[in-house]
């Protein structure tokens, strides 16, 4: 008798084929073994689900006490499993079940002046000087995720433009400006040679020990820089938002700054036009016929 293949395996393969990240698989994985689970107190399963089941699913969710975003990113993870079965003749027990909207947070952007101070100050003339120099120039010169920083490769750099592999494994082309690829060719002159072994890895940044940067070194890095020179600290994301609204704010076009970021839909872009309301505001003060005098 053949084996019935667990279906939340078979969705999770569905979704490795797409590109998923292995976070986003973990996430997936997790949200759906506790749907499983918690039809299974009520006798049914992920392939006898229906809409009733799903709706007290989400009624569960809603007085559990999660957050909203934890539980919008669970009924997202049921919908996209329904979803797919329908795709395979099952009915869909999840179709128009609404979910709980997630606060829209605006994110923490450090101001043009600190990112600056962070950058120009005075850094120490060291390999890990030269690295972090070179990390920090490219998160926020090219708005790259930590992530994204960890798996460039020597080849990615091809004279001012970086080969950034994304989410979902997609592939952008990233200009970078002078200050940031004169960090990178110390770096790789003067630095990188110090720390390579012959088992270093093809990785555009190393970690002092020659192994590719991680993305808690990264932070590691982030957090001794800004402490070397009096700022907040913050993660590594900040820089890729200041990135975003520092660009709106010196006039740039919103769907080239969704390009530069790989962001899969314009909506995600916008939350910075939030962040750069001044200006904005400053623009149509300027330019509208019907602006402010």
């Amino acid at each position: 008798m053949a084996l019935v293949a667990d279906p939340i395996e078979q969705h999770l393969t569905a979704l490795r084929a797409r590109g998923a990240s292995p976070q986003t698989l973990r996430a997936y994985r997790s949200d759906l073994t506790d749907y499983a689970g918690w039809l299974e107190t009520r006798g049914s399963s992920t392939t006898q689900a229906a809409r009733s089941d799903v709706r007290a699913y989400a009624a569960h969710l809603a007085s559990s006490g999660l957050a909203p975003s934890t539980r919008a990113r669970r009924l997202s993870s049921v919908r996209g499993f329904h979803r797919r079965l329908a795709g395979e003749g099952e009915t869909d027990p999840a179709a128009e079940i609404p979910g709980p909207k997630r606060p829209r947070r605006l994110p923490t952007v450090p101001a043009a002046r600190d990112a600056a101070r962070m950058l120009d100050v005075a850094w120490p003339d060291t390999p890990l000087g030269l690295r972090d120099r070179a990390l920090l120039e490219l998160l926020y010169g090219a708005g790259l995720r930590a992530a994204e920083a960890c798996t460039l490769d020597l080849t990615s750099l091809e004279g001012r433009t970086l080969r950034v592999i994304g989410k979902g494994g997609k592939t952008r082309l990233v200009p970078i400006g002078d200050p940031a690829a004169d960090a990178v060719t110390a770096w790789l002159a003067r630095g990188r040679p110090e720390v390579a072994t012959a088992d270093s890895p093809p990785a555009l940044l190393l970690s002092i020990r020659g192994k590719r940067l991680d993305t808690s070194g990264i932070r590691r890095a982030l957090n001794r820089r800004l402490q070397a020179v009096g700022l907040e600290q913050h993660g590594p994301h900040a820089l890729r938002h200041a990135y975003a609204t520092h660009m709106l704010e010196g006039g740039g076009d919103l769907r080239a700054i969704q390009e530069l970021l790989g962001h899969a839909s314009l909506a995600t872009t916008e939350i910075y036009t939030h962040l750069g309301l001044p200006h904005l505001r400053h623009a149509h003060a300027q330019a509208h016929p019907r602006g402010e005098g």
